[in-house]
Parts: structure tokens; C-alpha cells; sequence
């Protein structure tokens, strides 16, 4: 029986509405101290790759299999919750047609087990709109990455990093780099009211022979936020562009 309700609390996280299909940004537990998230996440099978202030990073095989920005998840541990991104969410949107509903069962289970009971964040799409995501005419796609740099053996310059809070090698060869932001670029967090949200950064970019690759601050703040108006985002316009210059700049 309690094998029977887990897998429902399972099914009802991944899409968080049967008629509406409507799947819930990220998945929210209940508040605890982040050495106790950590200890807890690693002690249900995820590896923690890095902690940058209260927002852990973890991974698992069945992540890393993706090969793509999915191979991590951002965890945030603060005084009121903790905060996970929803790994079918945003498997939705980064594997388009190839992401399959229930993908990723496994992840969410032991999160849970880690977690405690998580419910439906109140920022939430529906599937339909996941799948090839596109916040409004003009604004670019997941498919219309930004290419950071073409340097020669750039990926030596990832190890010892002071930008850099992680690197994680992929099945495929390719590595997903997490990049720390400027306080004064990070800081638009606060200009929109969204620091419980800080589990959208680090900033990954993809690194792959010698070019380095990330998405577009346009798309994913977009993806991350999707409660947020296209008047909210005005706010933050030059951010796109401070973001781009702080991961480009971890490869000089």
C-alpha cells in the first residue's frame, strides 16, 4: 500500500493536473537546513556537485543520460521551503519530442524520499507549451543557444576556475559547467522579487571539443519564471546580455 501512494505522489508531481495538464516548475518540501538537504539528497542517491550559497546542485545516472543541461538539478534551502527544479518540467522543455511523460519517476522518487512530501510550485505551464517552449514573438528558442567561445582547448580552462562552481563530464563527452555570476549581475533576482527562486542559477553552459555553448538568458529566465510579464522582464532587460558577459568572461 505504501509502494501504491508514493507512485501516485509521483505521477500527480510530474503533471500536477489531470485535465489541465499543467506541470508545476519546480517541486516544493518542506523548509530544512541545507546540511540536512545535502546529507539527505546523497544518502538517496544523488551526487552533490557543488553548494553556491543555499542552492545545492546534485545529479544522478538517470539525469546524466540526457546529456544535456537536465544531467543537474538546482536545489534551494531557505527559511521557508526548499525549492527543486522539476525535472519534468524542464525535461519537457529541453527534450522537446524526445522527453517522455513519467521520464523521470525515478528522480522524483527519491527526491521525495529525501525531501519529505513535495507539492506543485505555483509557477507552472502547461505540457503542451513545453515542448519547443517560446515566451513571445522574437524571443529565441531552446534550439538558439549562444556560442560563448571557439578557443582552442578552452576546456583547460575550466578546471581551478574562480567563475566556476562545478563541471560535470557527460556520458556523451560533453561537459555542463555551472558559472557564478556577478553580485550585480545575480542581483536581479532581487529586482523582480524572485530570491526564493535562486535555484535558477548557477548559469550552466555546455562545453563540447573546443566550443563552449549556453542557453539564452532570454529563453531560460523565461522558462525558469513563467509567472513573470514581459513588462517584469523589462525590468532586468540588460541582465540577458550581463549574464552572456560573466559566463563568456569565465573563458578568457
Amino acid at each position: 500500500m505504501k509502494k501504491i501512494i508514493t507512485t501516485m505522489a509521483t505521477v500527480a508531481l510530474l503533471s500536477t493536473g489531470a485535465v489541465a495538464e499543467s506541470v508545476s516548475t519546480y517541486l516544493i518540501g518542506a523548509a530544512a537546513s541545507l546540511s540536512d538537504v545535502k546529507s539527505k539528497l546523497q544518502a538517496n542517491g544523488f551526487e552533490v556537485l557543488a553548494t553556491t550559497g543555499n542552492v545545492v546542485t546534485i545529479t544522478n545516472p538517470e539525469l546524466q543520460a540526457t546529456n544535456t543541461y537536465l544531467a543537474t538539478l538546482q536545489v534551494h534551502a531557505n527559511s521557508s521551503d526548499v525549492r527543486v527544479q522539476n525535472p519534468a518540467y524542464f525535461g519537457a522543455a529541453y527534450l522537446d519530442d524526445k522527453y517522455k511523460k513519467g521520464q523521470f519517476s525515478g528522480t522524483v522518487d527519491s527526491l521525495t524520499k529525501a525531501l519529505g512530501n513535495l507539492s506543485a510550485s505555483t509557477e507552472q505551464l502547461e505540457s503542451d507549451d513545453l515542448g519547443g517552449y517560446h515566451f513571445m514573438m522574437g524571443m529565441p528558442y531552446f534550439d538558439e543557444p549562444i556560442i560563448v567561445s571557439t578557443a582552442s582547448k578552452v576546456y583547460e580552462k575550466i578546471a581551478g576556475n574562480d567563475n566556476i562552481s562545478y563541471s560535470l563530464r557527460l556520458p556523451n563527452g560533453s561537459i555542463l559547467v555551472g558559472h557564478k555570476l556577478s553580485s550585480a549581475t545575480s542581483g536581479f533576482l532581487k529586482v523582480l522579487n524572485q530570491t526564493a527562486n535562486a535555484q535558477i542559477l548557477p548559469y550552466e553552459a555546455l562545453v563540447f571539443s573546443n566550443q563552449v555553448k549556453m542557453m539564452n538568458p532570454k529563453f531560460y529566465l523565461a522558462l525558469s519564471l513563467p509567472q513573470l510579464s514581459m513588462g517584469q522582464f523589462m525590468k532586468i532587460s540588460d541582465i540577458p546580455g550581463k549574464i552572456e558577459d560573466d559566463v563568456t568572461n569565465a573563458y578568457k
